[in-house]
């Protein structure tokens, strides 16, 4: 059945050469992947808010002169829709923000764009962080506090950003049961938020020694569900780099907003941010690779 999804746009399209000044505007819409095939693409008749697309362009770049930010080159894909208007989303991790055109480049094949490059990663409320000397629940970590990573040892936090929605649709949270990963206790993730699967099956599948996979390819019904109804309040965690941290015994990503706009962040405007995601050095199980890894 489709799928729906939420995520932030330029009304925009890089491949016309926007002229230098060119204002841009934020907004949200909604994504329909109407096969439910994990791709949008111009072939399956998938939706920009119930409006067809005929053209993917992924691999665009929009640079914007943001102010109080400076320029800001956002990675990302270009839709065009049965209306003849493009709209722009980044596949990088950022968080789109107000501002002009400064430059842009792009791709010159119509390709497709997996859903897992949508959607906010993030932790629920009740999630034990590993901390120097032990475990803290997600939300009684502050900034400056101390957070064990893998690569980099204890990182202090730059900023935690708190989001409550309705737990419907690509919004509802993903449950692992106690010892769904071999770990002992239950938590939920964001259909997003990326697991860091290091064992056999990164080996044998993805021909790597770790592989990040979004929470969602990793449901079957039974360990991993996804879980609708009520509300859930995401937490994101945000340090200087891309961190993998370790929550209730599982070791999955950080989040990674653009560095330029963390240095001008306030406490005030971190908490308005709504849609973080990503960036890593590490393989990404795209869902076909994770469809794999979930079955083996």
């Amino acid at each position: 059945m489709p799928t729906t999804y939420k995520d932030q746009f330029f009304e925009i399209d890089p491949g016309t050469s926007p002229a230098p000044g060119t204002p841009v505007t934020v907004f949200r819409a909604q994504m329909t992947d109407v096969n439910d095939n994990g791709l949008i693409d111009d072939n399956d008749n998938d939706l920009f808010n119930g409006v067809q697309i005929t053209r993917v362009w992924e691999g665009d770049t929009l640079t914007v002169n943001v102010p109080g930010v400076g320029t800001v080159t956002y990675t990302g894909t270009t839709f065009y829709l049965a209306t003849g208007n493009p709209v722009f989303t980044p596949t990088d991790g950022q968080v789109l923000q107000n501002g002009t055109v400064a430059g842009s480049s792009f791709v010159t094949s119509s390709t497709e764009m997996d859903v897992g490059d949508f959607g906010p990663t993030c932790f629920t409320t009740g999630a034990r962080i590993d901390v120097p000397g032990g475990m803290r629940r997600i939300e009684e970590i502050a900034v400056g506090d101390l957070v064990e990573t893998l690569d980099d040892g204890a990182q202090p936090v730059r900023a935690i950003l708190r989001q409550t929605v309705r737990a419907y649709g690509a919004f509802a949270p993903i449950h692992f049961a106690a010892g769904a990963l071999g770990q002992e206790r239950a938590f939920a993730v964001s259909p997003e938020h990326r697991m860091l699967i290091a064992d056999w099956r990164a080996a044998l599948l993805m021909g790597c020694d770790e592989a990040l996979v979004a929470a969602k390819h990793l449901v079957n019904g039974t360990s991993v569900q996804r879980i609708e109804g009520g509300s859930v309040t995401y937490i994101h965690l945000v340090f200087d780099d891309h961190q993998i941290v370790t929550a209730d015994g599982c070791q999955s990503e950080s989040c990674l907003p653009d560095p330029a706009l963390i240095a001008r962040m306030d406490p005030k405007q971190v908490e308005l941010l709504q849609l973080f995601g990503a960036e890593s050095v590490r393989t990404v199980a795209h869902r076909a690779e994770a469809i794999c890894l979930r079955a083996a």
